[in-house]
């Protein structure tokens, strides 16, 4: 599979927390973020929304009124890691590096848990390749052309393929 390059800006606070997990875990802390997004998509459908503006992070904290600290950050993402945070970006309606902060403040610490105490969940910490199955079917009715998005591999596929 391709790597792409690129870039995101990181509040210093999550990247802070993710090197940090890095250590205790020894999983290199891009495969942690990943891992934390797909449970954020996963188990929690309240970022999901359809239209409107992308919001972005904020930009001052609210108590202090200081600018919160970022930093650019350059991955080396693989083809399916990089369109599936594109996907992210277009069905949240949120900025990419906004989905990432709240996969790392809600989900890194479950993920670490999970990997310290050997907890498996098969779709994540088992897998070299998370999104391997990770795919975008074209159809055509008529002259309407659809897009499906898959992000796994669903037990009834055939039937889903034929409706």
């Amino acid at each position: 599979m391709a790597k792409i390059r690129t870039t995101y800006s990181m509040r210093t606070d999550v990247m802070n927390l993710l090197e940090a997990a890095e250590e205790k875990t020894g999983i290199p802390w891009l495969r942690l973020l990943i891992r934390a997004v797909q449970r954020l998509v996963k188990h929690n459908r309240k970022y999901i929304r359809y239209s409107g503006r992308i919001r972005y992070q904020k930009r001052f904290d609210e108590k202090t009124k200081l600018p919160i600290p970022k930093k650019r950050v350059k991955m080396r993402l693989l083809e399916a890691e990089y369109y599936y945070f594109q996907d992210l970006r277009r069905v949240c309606v949120l900025s990419i590096s906004h989905v990432l902060a709240i996969a790392v403040f809600t989900y890194l610490q479950e993920v670490v848990d999970d990997i310290l105490t050997g907890k498996n969940d098969g779709d994540e910490d088992g897998d070299n390749y998370p999104l391997v199955n990770y795919a975008i079917i074209k159809k055509c009715l008529k002259n309407i052309t659809t897009f499906r998005i898959w992000w796994g591999v669903p037990q009834d596929l055939e039937l889903l393929l034929t409706r």
